[in-house]
């Protein structure tokens, strides 16, 4: 899969509206920390390796969003498929973004399905909560909504037909 880094700036905006439907506060914190980080690492402002995302993602302590996916029995699972699958995303941007050829088995499946099910996902969590709508727009939104790949996979929940 191509990496694509306004589609994952874009997905980081519509990410960040998830958070506050993580019902632990331990982990909406842990969340809300590692967006900080994947911001830095699309913002090229700091010069971590791409371990350093990974290990939010998942690692051996258990204090890491696919943990905490499984452990949290009262958010929406779709919430925690977006997360997690943002995190996959970046994850592969960083490495790739390195030069890294050997990547986690977890980042090397990365293809456009992994794409596909987050905005399947996101759809699902938007027909639900149609307030996040309100909280995701913009100049910078509709900047990132003429890249084709964002338009293609969120075009139709952001733009009205005139602006197709």
């Amino acid at each position: 899969m191509k990496d694509n880094k306004n589609l994952l700036l874009f997905l980081q905006e519509l990410i960040y509206g998830l958070v506050d439907f993580i019902s632990e506060k331990e982990y909406k914190e842990f969340v809300f920390d590692s967006l900080k980080l994947s911001k830095q690492e699309l913002d090229k402002e700091s010069g971590f390796c791409p371990d350093d995302l990974y290990n939010r993602l998942e690692n051996m302590d258990e204090q890491d969003i696919l943990t905490f996916q499984m452990l949290d029995k009262k958010t929406n699972p779709l919430v925690w498929n977006c997360i997690a699958n943002f995190f996959v995303l970046v994850c592969h941007y960083s490495y790739m973004a390195s030069g890294e050829v050997y990547l986690p088995q977890t980042i090397e499946s990365v293809d456009e399905d992994t794409l596909a099910v987050l905005a399947l996902s996101y759809k699902q969590i938007l027909s639900e909560n149609s307030e996040l709508i309100s909280q995701i727009s913009g100049p910078e939104i509709e900047g990132y909504l003429k890249d084709e790949l964002v338009k293609n996979y969120f075009g139709p929940l952001f733009l009205s037909d005139e602006n197709e």
